[in-house]
């Protein structure tokens, strides 16, 4: 990566490398909407590989399903199995690439000129819509833009969407994409640090597992 190279060509660079793209099928009812990958999602080519998936699978299909949810759908892929729970599940990021530097090998943060900076400021910037700053703000417009496309891909279909968390929720409204034939869960936490299993969260994730049940084969 050149010192010169825009936000837009420093995306593309890295996501030869570090994009995990979602995952949804013809059959998918019901998506998850989540942050970015990290360091497990990197490994294993999938989003919510690692605790935060098993938190996950946890609460939608059992204690003794203590494989992350992006693991257990990637398996679903490959076996074609008859799986009714699995089969409605979908799984899209915000953003592919991973939003924080953990991830990334050293040389790829020391040629990124900044941009894995501006990755993290938005990232941790739920309450923001607009920055003083305007690199930050065409960073974050190309960012949405992405997703924003991904989004309207979608709305023909007959699909319950849940944004995972502050982020996830930031960026689905800022996208604005709508359609009739959705139904939207709002107020659901990010599945980190056990969250879905949290008093106070037990509404909105019953609202999920309600939905997922609904939407079975």
């Amino acid at each position: 990566m050149e010192e010169t190279l825009n936000y837009v060509e420093l995306y593309n660079v890295l996501a030869d490398r570090y994009e995990v793209q979602g995952v949804i099928t013809p059959n998918t009812k019901l998506i998850f909407i989540l942050e970015s990958p990290h360091i497990a999602e990197i490994k294993h080519g999938v989003p919510v590989a690692g605790p935060s998936g098993a938190t996950m699978s946890k609460k939608l299909f059992g204690e003794e399903y203590g494989k992350p949810l992006g693991l257990l759908l990637q398996k679903q892929l490959e076996e074609s199995k008859d799986r009714p729970s699995l089969d409605v599940v979908g799984l899209l990021n915000v953003c592919n690439i991973p939003m924080q530097k953990r991830p990334y090998e050293k040389e790829d943060i020391e040629q990124s000129n900044g941009f894995l900076n501006q990755l993290e400021t938005i990232r941790t910037s739920n309450q923001k819509s607009q920055f003083k700053d305007e690199n930050l703000n065409n960073v974050q417009r190309f960012i949405l833009s992405k997703f924003q496309h991904r989004l309207e891909s979608l709305v023909d279909r007959e699909l319950t969407i849940v944004p995972c968390g502050r982020f996830a929720q930031k960026f689905f409204k800022l996208a604005n994409v709508t359609s009739q034939k959705w139904t939207v869960v709002e107020e659901v936490p990010h599945p980190s640090y056990n969250s879905w299993s949290r008093e106070r969260y037990q509404t909105p994730v019953n609202n999920v597992i309600q939905e997922l049940n609904r939407h079975k084969i």
